[in-house]
């Protein structure tokens, strides 16, 4: 639990800090509307797997919404849903650094004695997720973006997890 409490104080040490060296970043820009990005991923971590993600910029704030889909192969084949809060901290050059916080949907098998025989069993369980990421423009219209997640599944012998992915970023040029 002290794990959690670290990295909670951790993400709020960085927005905090961020906040005064975003606002005088975005005075600076001409306000644009950014459209919307679309990141197929193959991730590693607590299973392989693929998926996709979709960022929304929620007006001309560091904010975005992302609604994230992937499958990934471990006792089960699992899939996850899951919709997330994401804020950009200031840009590094190309580079746009970000924090994320979400909840979702996840599958997750658990093994079982059946008739003296042990069989995976399916679950689904709600989740929640914390982490943060890169991402690096490269042209107007993509670029490239790593994301590194905890996830925690709430309920009977619901797992944690951790997960990298990298992808390709489509999409994303202001309106």
């Amino acid at each position: 639990m002290t794990k959690h409490v670290v990295l909670v104080t951790l993400a709020c040490a960085i927005l905090t800090t961020a906040t005064s060296a975003r606002a005088q970043e975005d005075s600076q820009q001409a306000t644009r509307s950014p459209a919307a990005e679309a990141t197929p991923f193959v991730a590693l971590g607590s299973g392989t797997g693929v998926g996709a993600a979709v960022r929304w910029p929620l007006g001309s704030s560091p904010f975005s919404a992302e609604l994230e889909t992937s499958y990934r192969r471990v006792e089960v084949g699992s899939l996850s849903f899951n919709l997330s809060l994401l804020y950009d901290l200031p840009k590094l050059g190309p580079a746009v650094p970000y924090v994320a916080g979400g909840i979702g949907l996840d599958q997750y098998g658990t093994a079982e004695l059946v008739a003296g025989k042990v069989l995976a069993r399916e679950r689904t369980a709600f989740s929640v997720n914390a982490g943060g990421g890169i991402r690096v423009k490269t042209a107007e219209n993509w670029g490239v973006r790593t994301d590194a997640r905890w996830f925690k599944d709430v309920g009977r012998m619901a797992p944690e997890r951790w997960r990298l992915y990298n992808g390709v970023t489509l999409g994303g040029a202001a309106r």
